[in-house]
């Protein structure tokens, strides 16, 4: 099965990473080698020097010893007396070179052992050269156990060091192949690493021209793209346009006959009303209400309309002002309830004064309206919580039941009797005033006790205290 170009490329990629990485591992594990190879050599060289410097040592011993027994001069002990002192140092420093050497530390024991026991006798022989003379020497001389240890010395000295140059010349050349090929390992991972640098350079290369074209390709979709829109867009406004012309030739075609059947009717309950049965007068009183509440569902349909035909705000307003102006609208339905209306302190923003006073109004209205029997206590207030103003419009009315929260705000939704006039179309428009300013807009009730209904408005809608406020 043929792999993605995408996952194919990371295997190559990946792949031709660990390539380096492998020759750089195998160039440190052959510097280590060559470390190692060199110490070995440092460490034979060392020794070699140790023990030539030990031989040394012997011989200026012996020919102190000699010179001491020819002359009986005490000045010719000198240099005896020097390789006693330099001894151990020698034998120590050969020890230490010679340690962890299966082959090489045997045969140093060995040469150290000779050593120290041709030093105890050329020291013998002197102190018996300084007590008794030269008669006690002869024996000595004559026995010839100096001149065979000496032998002794002397060849174990040369195996020792004909040993040490043989293995000076194997570390040389195992140090030799190991350079060898430590360039060859670095002249493969170089070439290597050039061959995937270029690579490289090729797919980024690639990569540069595809996005290029991805990018034109991309730039054509966009300008065909933003073409549709924009002609999309046009056809949207021509169809609000005619749509909007529609609702205001519909209400008005829709109105004028009402209008008729409102008067006619109302005609008829004011000449006929007793003279006919009951039922008619009962019949013509619903023929006059679904009449008014026909013309109240319009003039709501064409509200909720204008909200989109709309401008902009541009003045700060002030919500304290605006507060005023909806008791005033209110002023008869407030003292026939006996309605008492409190508020705290309440923000200036630029926001569309003639829809936020529509919300607020419509709010009070509504507390108004479902009310209990006790007279109606409105509060007002505005809170600031992070970005945005928090408004609330909370009274004790009569309230609704929780699960109905999100339901008042939809279109014609009622959850009263008809007795309590209404279209239903109030918080629907009110939310969507919110909205259309960057807000949103809620409500908690508790039924039997009350309701709060709260909007909230962006911060950004406030103004600085140094710009006028619009009254």
């Amino acid at each position: 099965m043929t792999l993605p170009v995408e996952k194919r490329t990371r295997r190559r990629l990946a792949f031709l990473f660990c390539v380096p990485l492998a020759f750089c591992f195998l160039l440190f594990f052959v510097d280590v080698m060559s470390e190692q190879t060199d110490t070995r050599l440092l460490q034979a060289h060392t020794l070699n020097a140790s023990v030539s410097s030990l031989w040394s040592l012997v011989q200026s011993a012996e020919s102190a010893e000699r010179g001491f027994l020819l002359t009986g001069d005490p000045r010719d002990l000198v240099p005896l007396q020097q390789a006693n002192a330099m001894l151990e140092v020698d034998i120590d420093a050969c020890k230490r070179n010679a340690a962890g050497d299966r082959t090489i530390e045997p045969m140093v024991q060995h040469l150290a052992a000779l050593v120290r026991g041709r030093f105890r006798q050329a020291n013998k022989a002197a102190e018996m050269m300084q007590r008794g003379g030269p008669e006690g020497v002869l024996a000595v001389v004559r026995s010839r156990t100096a001149q065979a240890m000496m032998d002794q010395i002397h060849k174990q000295a040369i195996d020792l060091l004909t040993l040490l140059d043989r293995q000076e010349r194997t570390y040389l050349e195992r140090d030799h192949r190991t350079s060898e090929a430590s360039f060859a390992f670095f002249l493969a991972g170089t070439l290597i690493t050039m061959g995937v640098l270029a690579w490289l350079y090729r797919t980024l290369i690639s990569y540069l021209h595809a996005r290029d074209a991805a990018h034109a390709e991309l730039a054509v979709l966009n300008a065909d793209l933003e073409t549709r829109i924009v002609e999309r867009t046009r056809e949207l406004q021509e169809s609000n346009t005619e749509l909007q012309q529609f609702a205001y030739v519909a209400s008005h075609d829709l109105q004028e006959p009402l209008r008729t059947i409102t008067s006619f009717t109302q005609l008829l309950e004011q000449r006929y009303k007793g003279r006919l049965d009951e039922d008619a007068d009962e019949f013509i009183g619903y023929i006059v209400t679904s009449a008014r509440r026909m013309g109240d569902l319009i003039n709501g349909l064409l509200a909720l309309v204008r909200l989109r035909k709309s401008g902009h705000a541009s003045v700060p307003v002030s919500f304290e002002t605006m507060l005023e102006e909806a008791e005033i609208a209110l002023q008869a339905s407030i003292r026939e309830s006996g309605c008492r209306i409190e508020h705290g302190p309440l923000p200036a923003l630029v926001v569309d004064h003639v829809q936020l006073l529509q919300v607020l109004q419509n709010l009070i209205s509504n507390a108004i309206k479902y009310r209990r029997e006790e007279p109606p206590v409105i509060s007002v207030k505005a809170l600031r919580e992070e970005s945005d103003w928090v408004f609330s419009v909370s009274d004790n009315g009569q309230g609704f039941q929780p699960q109905y929260a999100e339901r008042i705000f939809a279109m014609f939704q009622r959850l009263h009797s008809r007795k309590v006039e209404g279209t239903g179309m109030g918080l629907s428009i009110a939310k969507k005033i919110v909205e259309r300013h960057g807000g949103r807009m809620w409500a908690t009730s508790t039924e039997g006790v009350g309701s709060s209904f709260f909007f909230s408005l962006p911060v950004s809608l406030e103004i600085s205290r140094l710009e006028p406020v619009a009254v």
